[in-house]
């Protein structure tokens, strides 16, 4: 039975994956499709061959975990009261066929040409002014004081929220759900419930406060056009979650990770403008979306040289497919003038990422903002100390859908404002 190959193991940890000695990791002729242990003594297929996953992702012989998870998928995603559940599960993330796509079609206004140009004057504008706050003071924690505000008020401000709902989102911890495959009763579960509660009521609550009074906005139409499409209010609040968490999430996870690599690589900062054309690149390497939820064979089929039964399932591991030695030359090397094509940052088929275009402008806004605004950035820990989100490294059972910093303390050459310092909108 095909298990990971020593490179592969090595890459699973975010921390050596970003680094330096990623360069010295070769996984030519490992497999791309392999099976690892699960806490409760069953296994589950890993893909992490680029052609493997690529296939994986657009292939009807795999399903989604709703769809065709069976009991214990189900049990993984229905912990919470089924109403809270509900409320979060039910987007286009966790749906296959033609409930994809009525569910994608939905949400696919909410992030058109109009609204991204709109979304970018607003980006540079509050980039500019969460820089203000904090720029003449010389330290900050480039998480909680840039990164994660700026990224939720330009996406609340783009769909219309409400200025205390966005006040809401901001109070809320990070989004990190538990690692995938966490124990039943284990704390991260339990955290996680409790922070999949608090979203659940925040998004009802915007809905009813949408309703009372509607607006040309984007959640506005978004509850129009589910009324008119008889969708329910489940599936309405489920596509305003993934509409508000996978915009910020991955911009702050994004930036943490691209200045981990970069301070690691002091040659590439010399040139602050080289690194933000470099975007894509820093996109592929970082991978901020490491990995997918686990999809389900309904037949039996050839992956990757290994063959699935029903029922098996597959996580799909985004970031080490954007290290395939056979689709990339030398994957492990962050190469600011690669040209980058057929990457999966941003995953592939049916489910790339509706909001790409929003998520590379505002992961642009966000780098080029702080490598202009703040001269001479620094942490103020010693990287190896850095506090990871949960399930950034270590074995598969703590794998996390995302990989990035809580927080990254820096500190920087005082600048005066660029202009009067004046309370934030929200």
């Amino acid at each position: 039975m095909a298990t990971a190959g020593p490179g592969t193991s090595l890459l699973m940890d975010v921390r050596l994956r970003l680094s330096p000695a990623a360069e010295e990791v070769d996984t030519r002729g490992e497999p791309s499709v392999w099976r690892a242990p699960l806490p409760d003594g069953s296994r589950v297929w890993v893909a992490t061959g680029h052609d493997a996953v690529r296939s994986a992702l657009t292939a009807p012989s795999f399903r989604k975990p709703v769809v065709r998870g069976g009991e214990r998928w189900e049990r993984y995603l229905h912990f919470t009261d089924p109403r809270t559940t509900g409320s979060i599960v039910r987007s286009m993330l966790n749906a296959d066929g033609e409930d994809h796509r009525r569910l994608r079609a939905l949400a696919a206004p909410a992030l058109g040409p109009d609204r991204l140009r709109e979304a970018a004057a607003h980006a540079a504008r509050l980039a500019e002014h969460q820089l203000d706050l904090v720029s003449g003071h010389g330290r900050a924690d480039l998480v909680h004081d840039f990164a994660h505000p700026f990224a939720v008020r330009v996406v609340t401000e783009l769909y219309g929220y409400p200025p205390e709902f966005t006040r809401r989102v901001l109070r809320l911890p990070r989004w990190s759900p538990a690692p995938v495959f966490s124990a039943a009763g284990s704390p991260e579960r339990e955290r996680y419930g409790a922070e999949r509660e608090a979203m659940s009521a925040l998004l009802g609550d915007l809905v009813a406060a949408k309703r009372r009074a509607p607006g040309p906005d984007p959640i506005s139409e978004i509850i129009a056009r589910a009324d008119s499409a008889g969708l329910d209010h489940g599936q309405v609040t489920s596509t305003l979650f993934i509409l508000l968490v996978a915009a910020y999430e991955p911009v702050t996870d994004f930036l943490t990770t691209s200045l981990y690599c970069l301070w690691q690589r002091p040659e590439l900062l010399s040139d602050p403008g080289a690194a933000v054309a470099g975007l894509s690149e820093l996109l592929r390497y970082t991978s901020p979306l490491a990995v997918t939820m686990p999809r389900f064979a309904v037949e039996p089929t050839e992956l990757g040289g290994v063959e699935l039964a029903p029922g098996d399932a597959v996580v799909l591991h985004l970031a080490l497919a954007n290290r395939d030695p056979e689709r990339f030359r030398d994957p492990n090397r962050l190469d600011l003038t690669r040209r980058v094509d057929h990457d999966l940052a941003f995953a592939h088929g049916p489910h790339y990422c509706l909001g790409t275009r929003l998520a590379v402008l505002l992961c642009r806004t966000a780098l080029e903002a702080v490598l202009r605004r703040l001269p001479g950035l620094v942490p103020t820990q010693p990287l190896e100390n850095l506090s990871w989100q949960p399930g950034s490294f270590g074995p598969l059972s703590h794998l996390h859908v995302t990989a990035g910093l809580k927080e990254l303390p820096v500190a920087f050459e005082p600048q005066p404002p660029r202009r009067p310092a004046v309370e934030a909108a929200v």
